[in-house]
């Protein structure tokens, strides 16, 4: 197999692998959360994260390795990637893509031993099932070099996503810088849909930070969640005062 070809597979790969967790985060928070939300940090369907944890599961299976060692190193490897990603995005940018701060055993809010064993987990189903169909296609693809005219099509599109998607975190970044707190991204991206909601601006799926007054927005929640935090240590020492007259 060509060079070529091996790179186009791994290019397909990530295409599949992104828009399989788009899909699966999506219905995710409808069936936790009740609601339609585009997850993610880009605004098509593709989630980055999913399409390089798929190359990176088919680069070990694909390994001269006893199985044993290969769920050792989906397990360590898909962690790192997780922890490498979260911290990029939090010291680089201010935001905080995911949390984990509610789980036990959690290291920074940014992985945590219980989605570390879903990703080893998601590493033997894959390299039971998906794997050997999987190599059929990067042979396949080898005769077939045609499709790259087609893959080109979607990184394109991808790449003009990227620009929007980063223009838009770079203004999160000097918000976060601002306030100096550190931007839940998902949670921000639902304060604005809920906000255009009740505005009766119109609700975008595809572009859901695009809203009316941006800074102004991004504001009332730094204030929001301000409050909110005093309104509940107000209420622990109530509750402290309480116990101590008792």
């Amino acid at each position: 197999m060509n060079y070529y070809a091996i790179f186009m597979g791994y290019l397909l790969l990530f295409a599949i692998g992104g828009l399989a967790g788009w899909c699966l985060e999506l219905f995710f928070r409808r069936i936790v959360h009740r609601q339609w939300v585009n997850p993610g940090f880009l605004n098509g369907p593709l989630l980055p994260l999913y399409g390089f944890g798929v190359m990176i599961l088919y680069f070990i299976s694909d390994l001269p390795l006893d199985w044993w060692w290969k769920v050792v190193l989906f397990f360590v490897v898909l962690t790192a990637v997780e922890y490498l990603a979260g911290i990029i995005f939090i010291k680089g940018m201010g935001l905080k893509l995911w949390d984990y701060s509610k789980c036990w055993g959690n290291i920074q809010g940014i992985i945590c031993p219980l989605f570390s064993l879903a990703w080893g987990l998601v590493g033997v189903v894959f390299y039971l099932l998906l794997y050997s169909p999987l190599k059929s296609v990067f042979v396949w693809l080898e005769s077939n070099l045609y499709l790259s005219f087609f893959l080109g099509i979607v990184y394109g599109i991808l790449l003009i996503d990227l620009c929007i998607s980063f223009h838009v975190s770079l203004k999160l970044r000097t918000f976060a810088k601002k306030a100096k707190e550190i931007l839940p991204y998902e949670q921000v991206k639902t304060y604005i849909m809920q906000h255009n909601k009740k505005t009766k601006e119109k609700l975008r799926f595809v572009l859901p930070f695009r809203t009316k007054n941006f800074g102004e927005t991004l504001e009332n929640y730094i204030r929001d969640i301000k409050d909110r935090a005093e309104s509940l240590l107000r209420k622990d020492d109530r509750d402290d005062d309480q116990g101590k007259e008792k």
